[in-house]
């Protein structure tokens, strides 16, 4: 039985509820009849923590506003230089002409009311009401402020409802401020900044259009900062709205930007804010998640919707303009490195060992959803810099017409080139720059190219050897061996419908993969994610991406899970995901990921992850930090911002020179939805000033050129770019067997004697990629004092899958006593790549670990291997969970057991257990399988086991649970009984029926034969959406007695798949037109359409509705994912038009579905997965009525239909995410029905 997971629904209602209000403190409103002074008390403070000022010639305003914890002034009034501001208040600068920003006294506002609404609780409520006086005095605007507030230990809320009314016809000009306004006590020399939701900092900040804007400043009085943050409402006007930031940190949102708006008169103009005051740091997620909770939005919707305007309506900037608009940090410059004419379009780039920059060149791309070879000028360029003066002088063309070139790494002898749908082995072993175009190699096929900016992408050395890369999630691929030498494609040709293998393709739709060059050998290393694109490992070879949409950064585990942006995983016994290391947000969409280990930045740059920001057009740092068995992304620099909407930064490089390259695809179309500037493309680089990179002899050498002494001796250099690259050289010498017999030994001694932890982990890399690494020596290094060499030992071990008897007994042993939650990370990645019944004494150890409970990735690592092992030796499994110290690993143990219908041996497992945590746990898991089953049958033991935990809460709801089963079963059993009164078997098939129960689906056909049950049974199908009863009821109807006939009918015309048959057979005249009642020729009218009228006819008897024609049309609103109609009404009949315009940029449908189902179809389409796209997110059921297909940006189609009975029939945009903001309701009341 499948049933709705409310428990979570509800956490998440009260996590936000949470988060808005904290543990609130009690309040009480005051007013002074004499000043129109309110003054807001909270217990346990001394002094009013708000001041409302209303005086009945003075603008209303608030100030002061004391922190929440009683310490400091958050406002300020009237200070010298800005007499005007006075702590937060409301004034337009342009209203009908006159400036009532600048002007707070009596000849522009008149009091007419101030009033306590609600003067004690939790929150309390109060009002004042202005006129705002033309120059003879006269009301043009009657101005409500109605506030209300709550405060917690940290902070104070205060929602704002300003609400003005026209006394005449009103006009506020265009203008960069006035409206809301914050004015926080600055001064001269002070430290503070203004943020807003899309990370923009202080005058960035300015004109810029964000859903909320935070200020924070010194505060007297304080040792932490001050913060008031304003959130803008999405139902008002011009949202989001651009925001007033001056350079006394005075901020405001302002729609008048945006250009003059009106109040009508008698009209009314309802704005809403909420203000957040607090003290400490910004946290913008908090922050974001405050307002999503306020709003009920999703904020990062509304920012890419900003994003892509901009880049549309932004300035073309040449490349040296755009190296004069960008900014960098202090010390750095940037400059362009190469840039059009001399490429164009670049989608990857990558280094050789000449130091040369490779740059692929994707002409063949044209949208997302299309573009193959068509334009067949795609080519593969090397670029050098010959003078070393930071830009590229030289060009070469190593490769051309390869179609569509995403991904590529140079190294062991030629090009590996990603071009879906294969991967490509391009040599060039002459070294004449030239590829070897008859020699090529197709290593790989099966490479989708769904969604064209998700293919795979980012190829990449890992530091084992094997080349590592990313995948979208939009864009499903099956990847394996072509069978023979596979298709090489070219101009002109199309994308292939199929693809051939040698063996079975492994399907990935999202995730990081591998490939090894000379075992040919593909794995998944991780599922999930959402458009990765950009990946590198640190000092320790731990792997990490960055991704879009979803949070930006991740540590990738292999065999690891991670959270999708769509679509769900290829196992359904997951359960549960990895999540993001990062702490913190920046704006979606982040490409390339290089991790700083070099020599010519400053020391606060070692370690840190480089990223590009596709939508705030940067290069950002974050810091990786250990914790637990892996690390916490927290947020390091804005290290260079483009200011230049067409920047589409996406991949990143650290070149031989310590620098960093960012790639700049450049176009308006920042989403890759279209391409406006083919014909651009550009590479910038950063540099320090003055570089601290070592500029040693032969820095800049061909390293393939250099001797294998040379190339060991880089493994202790600080340029990891020089460490990488000798691996690669050295990897393929011991390909062919020229590694110089020293080479080994070189790479062991520094192994063994070396004191830098990160340099021996190099020298361990270098010997197993070339070889010099036996069994023994990597069973030795299991007893490594170093973590990280016990780690990768145990990945060597395993990387043909077939550890050793010895290994794996000591696998068992470290599981068990092994201190460090990396090696056990490792352990438990490592329990997919060994056999199911070597598993069990490795999972043993590692489920004791009781510190590990709430580590990030140890609890679900240890379950995905564990996983399949349960329905294998179910009892092995409940003893496996009774050990387990990890919850998650216990619950999910049950969980696992309930889906294989294991229920015996899981309660004869909870009779025995004492401990009331584990039978807690299993509990959990027990309910939540139970839950996502069609049946369970209680087990034998059921009984006995319930009377020992019966204490339990969820042993009850099992109970319940479990006994519906029973009662199902008992049901079955009595339909099935033909010795039965014929009344009890009409009662169980009626409420199985009414159950929708498969196993009465089953029987319904033979259940026809009796003629006990036959009409029951015709009534019984049209609970069912199956195709089939309809073909078997009019094979029979001539047969039947007059009551089954009625039955038949009144199914037959119960949902849409069986109209269009029934019709036919009226038609046909299997059914005579004059068996059909009045009302069942309504209903057919409407659910068959126009088909059924021209059958049908119209005789001087026939009933029917005389509608009228109706026309509407409903448009999506630019940039808010909204329907511009909220409701529409119709008369039962009219004859409906209704056209759907799509005027935002993301792809919309519009579903108009039976009522009360709005939200059961929208969660029927998130689970169509990857299926979604092609069924342009529309489920087949027959709770859709009627609806349009997925239609593009300014795109419009029409919706015809008849008008059904009366009702609310909501309709709703059924793509991922959309549904709970893309409603709406047709409301379709009664009309008198005449005959004609």
């Amino acid at each position: 039985m499948k049933i709705l997971n409310f428990k979570k629904l509800l956490s998440q209602v009260l996590v936000f509820a949470l988060v808005q209000s904290g543990v609130a403190h009690s309040l009480e409103a005051k007013l002074d009849e004499k000043t129109g002074t309110i003054t807001i008390h909270r217990d346990g403070l001394a002094k009013p923590v708000v001041t409302q000022n209303a005086a009945a010639d003075h603008r209303p305003y608030l100030h002061p506003i004391i922190g929440p914890n009683g310490k400091g002034e958050f406002t300020q009034y009237s200070p010298g230089h800005h007499k005007h501001q006075t702590g937060i208040y409301w004034g337009f600068t342009r209203l009908n002409g006159r400036d009532y920003f600048h002007n707070p006294r009596g000849d522009y506002w008149k009091r007419k009311d101030v009033k306590v609404i609600e003067a004690k609780g939790d929150s309390v409520k109060w009002e004042t009401v202005y006129d705002l006086l033309d120059a003879n005095g006269n009301a043009v605007l009657t101005e409500t402020q109605r506030w209300s507030m709550t405060s917690s230990k940290d902070r104070h809320v205060l929602d704002l409802e300003w609400m003005g009314t026209g006394q005449t016809n009103v006009n506020i000009g265009k203008y960069p401020y006035g409206g809301l306004f914050v004015r926080m006590p600055w001064k001269k020399g002070i430290k503070g900044e203004a943020v807003n939701a899309a990370r923009d900092t202080d005058r960035r900040a300015e004109g810029k259009r964000a859903m909320w804007l935070d200020v924070g400043m010194e505060i007297d009085g304080r040792d932490d900062w001050g913060h008031i943050a304003i959130f803008d409402h999405h139902k008002n006007a011009g949202y989001p709205q651009p925001w007033r930031v001056d350079g006394q940190l005075g901020v405001g949102p302002v729609r008048a930007r945006l250009g003059d708006w009106n109040i009508a008169k008698g009209k009314t103009e309802t704005i809403r804010h909420q203000i957040q005051v607090y003290g400490g740091k910004l946290n913008g997620k908090e922050l974001t998640d405050r307002w999503k909770a306020y709003t009920g939005q999703r904020g990062t919707y509304a920012l890419w919707q900003l994003a892509k305007r901009a880049g549309r309506d932004a300035k073309f900037l040449t490349p040296q303009e755009a190296v004069d608009n960008s900014t960098i940090e202090g010390g750095f410059t940037v400059n362009s490195w190469a840039n059009e004419p001399m490429i164009t379009q670049p989608m990857a780039f990558c280094w050789d060992d000449k130091g040369r920059m490779w740059v692929a060149e994707n002409r063949d791309y044209e949208t997302r959803g299309r573009g193959f070879s068509a334009s067949g000028d795609s080519r593969i360029l090397i670029l050098e810099d010959t003078d070393r003066d930071g830009v590229a002088d030289k060009r070469s063309v190593f490769l051309e017409g390869v179609p569509f070139p995403s991904a590529m790494a140079v190294g062991l002898d030629g090009l590996w080139l990603g071009a879906p749908p294969n991967l490509l082995f391009v040599p060039d072993r002459n070294k004449d720059d030239k590829a070897d175009v008859d020699d090529i190699e197709v290593r790989l096929t099966g490479w989708g190219i769904r969604d064209r900016h998700e293919v795979l992408n980012s190829l990449h050395w890992g530091p084992d050897g094997w080349i590592y890369g990313c995948q979208g999630v939009f864009t499903p691929s099956v990847v394996g061996k072509p069978k023979g030498t596979g298709k090489l494609f070219k101009h002109g040709e199309p994308y292939p419908k199929s693809v051939e293998f040698e063996g079975e393709g492994q399907k990935i739709n999202g995730g990081v993969w591998r490939y090894h060059p000379t075992k040919e050998v593909f794995e998944i290393v991780a599922h999930g994610f959402s458009n990765p694109w950009g990946i590198d490992y640190d000092a320790k070879g731990q792997l990490f991406i960055t991704a879009c949409v979803i949070p930006h950064l991740w540590h990738v585990i292999p065999g690891g899970l991670y959270h999708r942006q769509a679509g769900r995983h290829f196992n359904p016994h997951a359960y549960s995901d990895i999540r993001t290391i990062a702490e913190h947000r920046h704006r979606s969409a982040h490409g390339g990921a290089r991790v700083y280990l070099s020599d010519a930045f400053p020391d606060e740059y070692q370690g840190k992850l480089f990223m590009a920001n596709i939508h705030e057009h940067a290069v950002l740092t974050d810091e990786l930090v250990p914790a637990g068995s892996g690390y916490v992304g927290k947020e390091h620099k804005d290290f260079m911002h483009a200011n230049n909407e067409q920047w589409i930064g996406f991949s990143m490089e650290i070149g031989p020179a310590g620098n960093v390259y960012v790639l700049d695809w450049h176009d308006a179309f920042i989403c890759g939805n279209n391409i406006q500037h083919k014909d651009t493309g550009r590479i910038f680089r950063l540099a320090p000033n003055k570089s601290l990179a070592n500029d040693w002899e032969g820095r800049y050498e061909d390293v393939e050129k250099l001797s294998d002494a040379k190339l060991v001796s880089y493994q202790t250099n600080v340029s990891s770019w020089h460490a990488r690259r000798a691996r690669v050289v050295l990897h393929g010498r011991s390909i062919k067997g020229k590694l110089d017999k020293g080479t080994h030994r070189s790479l062991k001694q520094m192994f063994r004697k070396n004191k830098n932890a990160d340099y021996r982990l190099r020298a361990l890399w270098g010997l197993h990629i070339t070889g010099g690494l036996n069994e023994s020596e990597n069973l030795k290094n299991l007893n490594d004092e170093d973590e990280h060499i016990r780690a990768w030992s145990i990945q060597f071990l395993c990387e043909d899958k077939n550890p050793s008897n010895r290994a794996l007994k000591k696998f068992a042993s470290m599981a068990n006593k092994d201190s460090s939650p990396v090696v056990r990370l490792y352990l438990a990645s490592a329990m997919q790549r060994i056999s199911m019944g070597n598993r069990w004494a490795i999972a043993a150890g590692l489920v004791t670990h009781a510190e590990d409970a709430d580590d990030h990735n140890l609890p679900k690592m240890i379950w995905y291997g564990v996983e399949p092992l349960v329905p294998e030796n179910p009892t092995r499994a409940m003893n496996l969970a009774q050990a387990s110290q990890l919850p998650l690993v216990t619950e999910y143990i049950a969980r696992r057991a309930t889906n294989a219908r294991q229920l015996e041996t899981l309660s004869l497992a909870l009779g025995q257990i004492k401990d009331e945590t584990t039978i807690n746990n299993m509990l959990r898991g027990f309910d939540a399988g139970l839950k996502s089953l069609d049946e369970a049958v209680a087990p034998a033991s059921w009984q006995e086991t319930y009377k020992k935990i019966e204490k339990y809460p969820l042993a009850k709801e099992i109970a319940l649970i479990l006994g519906d089963s029973e009662t199902n079963k008992a049901l079955i059993s009595t339909l099935d009984n033909s010795k039965a009164t014929s009344v009890d078997r009409r009662s169980a098939l009626k409420t199985l029926a009414s159950k929708e129960h498969h196993a009465l689906k089953d029987r319904l056909v033979n259940l026809l034969n009796d003629s006990n049950l036959s009409n029951d049974s015709i009534v019984a199908m049209a609970s069912y959406d199956e195709k089939s009863f309809s073909r078997e009821l009019l094979s029979r109807y001539s047969k039947m007695n007059v009551e089954e006939k009625s039955a038949t009918i009144k199914t037959l015309s119960s949902q849409s798949s069986y109209a269009q048959k029934f019709t036919d057979a009226i038609k046909s005249g299997v059914v005579p037109r004059n068996d059909l009642p009045a009302y069942i020729v309504q209903k057919m009218r409407r659910i068959a359409g126009p088909r059924f009228v021209d059958i049908y006819g119209g005789g001087s008897s026939i009933p029917v509705i005389e509608g009228e024609k109706f026309q509407i049309t409903i448009s999506t609103i630019e940039g808010k994912m909204l329907y511009d109609t909220k409701e529409f009404e119709v008369k039962t009949g009219d004859s409906v038009s209704l056209k759907f315009r799509n005027m935002d940029f993301p792809p919309h449908n519009l579903l108009i579905v039976k009522p009360g189902k709005a939200d059961e179809v929208a969660k029927m389409a998130l689970e169509l997965g990857e299926k979604g796209i092609s069924k342009q997110w529309q489920p087949d059921t027959p709770l859709i009525l009627w609806g349009s297909k997925a239609i593009n940006h300014k795109e419009e189609t029409v919706i015809n239909f008849i008008a059904p009975e009366p009702g609310n029939y909501p309709y709703v945009c059924t793509f991922p995410g959309h549904a709970t903001l893309m409603r709406g309701m047709m409301k379709v009341v009664a009309r008198n029905i005449k005959t004609k």
